[in-house]
């Protein structure tokens, strides 16, 4: 089954894409979210009110490509049997550059539709990599947001 991949092109220069996924992840994903996220051994936590997740940085080549390993998940759905299905799954940013921009391919590994949360998922992560092509092209994205989700 294939694995959950999005790519898109940006004429930002492969720096400040890479900035945007190792140090600017609440701007464009949560801004509910702990921890360092820009070398390897870093580790942080993220939410999305009762969805919580912890990543480990695997790998960080800069400029080039970062890798995030989720070490623990539990997804706030009611329909899911198993809330943590994330876990063990990695999600890999490749970042290359050419005059014509930027491009940057994300492929969650392990994340395919034999996921109970694979339809749930796939639409998130659409609107999260759209939040993150706003981000780099007009600096602001449409992260998932505490304090809205708090008032609300």
């Amino acid at each position: 089954m294939n694995n959950y991949q999005k790519t898109i092109t940006v004429i930002n220069p492969a720096n400040e894409v890479y900035a945007a996924i190792t140090r600017h992840i609440a701007d464009w994903w949560s801004d509910d979210l702990t921890g360092t996220t820009a070398h390897v051994g870093d580790q942080y936590d993220i939410a999305f009110g009762k969805t919580k997740k912890t990543f480990s940085i695997i790998e960080a080549v800069p400029n080039s490509r970062v890798v995030w390993q989720c070490d623990k998940a539990h997804i706030d759905m009611a329909s899911l049997k198993n809330k943590a299905e994330w876990v063990g799954t990695k999600l890999i940013w490749t970042i290359s550059a050419d005059n014509q921009g930027t491009t940057l391919n994300f492929l969650h590994e392990g994340l395919n539709q034999s996921f109970e949360c694979y339809t749930v998922c796939e639409a998130g992560w659409d609107y999260f990599i759209g939040s993150l092509r706003a981000f780099l092209s007009m600096g602001s994205g449409t992260p998932y947001r505490k304090q809205q989700a708090v008032s609300n």
